[in-house]
């Protein structure tokens, strides 16, 4: 902060006790233009006044100089607590917005969702999505291609995950891990959460035409969605932290994802069974997944269901 402002900061934190002094000044003056018009009077008739008018109106001045100072510094700590409120709002939304869709972003800033600091529990659908062939894509183009190809897709897929009300946890490379359940919970976050993979498929071909037109190599994805409880809050150190959920809710998703190809959508057993026929599906194999011990019942996730 410049040294001036520094002056102003500690000038309007004191605006109180300067009116004050002005009021001390104003009757030190008054008092000292008094021993002028008169010598015959004492000292303390010269400063308070010769008759109970002068006194009270003297009194008078000095309360208006301490109410004038008081209303100063209020008015002056309001402002400053507003412009601090309205900084902290905009630092908040841009962090969040990040994260949510532009409206839930807005229902934290406004205290209307609480997003607490501390871990909490939640029945929550995870969704993973990763590029196939991804590592061949990078070595066959520029880093700086790579990189520019990723902004691109992560900005048509975080669209629909945005339509779709998920909260986007995080990126890691080219995979991006999506929540439903948490922090903002709805009756058909898994419903939600399929929609959202055959909506990015349906972006994902569109987006692909683009590419193919300029002689570029089409992305192709696999999806892993599961359901369950997970915990959510705030992760990291006392300088950074970001919100994210952990548990085996998380990790199966992950290990599900990993499992489909290109084009497919795999959903849990967890998942399947809160859907409501809204789906067609394929019943998959059971999937032997690292660090559980018994395998996964899965499903394929096809499209619609025809009406």
């Amino acid at each position: 902060m410049p040294d001036n402002r520094k002056k102003r900061v500690r000038y309007t934190e004191h605006m109180l006790l300067i009116s004050v002094v002005l009021a001390v000044v104003y009757l030190l003056l008054d008092s000292f233009l008094a021993i002028f018009h008169t010598s015959k009077s004492s000292l303390f008739e010269q400063v308070m006044g010769f008759n109970i008018d002068e006194i009270s109106m003297r009194i008078i001045a000095l309360c208006l100089f301490a109410i004038f100072g008081s209303h100063a510094q209020y008015t002056i700590n309001e402002r400053k607590k507003a412009a601090e409120k309205m900084e902290n709002d905009a630092l908040m939304r841009e962090r969040f917005q990040r994260l949510l869709s532009p409206d839930l972003a807005e229902m934290v800033v406004s205290g209307e969702l609480n997003v607490e600091k501390g871990g909490e529990d939640h029945f929550a659908t995870v969704l993973f999505v990763d590029i196939r062939g991804f590592t061949t894509l990078s070595e066959n183009a520029p880093a700086s291609d790579v990189l520019q190809m990723l902004n691109e897709y992560f900005e048509c897929i975080v669209d629909v995950v945005f339509r779709h009300e998920g909260t986007v946890d995080k990126f890691i490379g080219d995979e991006m891990m999506v929540i439903w359940g948490a922090p903002m919970a709805h009756e058909n976050d898994p419903v939600r959460a399929v929609r959202a993979a055959l909506d990015i498929q349906e972006t994902l071909a569109v987006f692909n035409e683009k590419r193919i037109l300029k002689n570029l190599t089409p992305i192709s994805v696999g999806i892993g969605i599961n359901t369950g409880n997970l915990m959510a809050g705030y992760i990291g150190s006392t300088r950074t932290m970001s919100y994210s959920v952990i548990g085996d809710t998380v990790n199966t998703a992950s290990r599900i994802c990993a499992a489909a190809r290109a084009g497919q959508i795999i959903i849990s057993e967890q998942t399947y069974r809160v859907l409501h026929g809204e789906f067609t599906t394929r019943e998959m194999s059971d999937m032997v997944v690292k660090g559980k011990f018994n395998p996964v019942h899965v499903h394929e996730v096809i499209g619609y269901h025809d009406a």
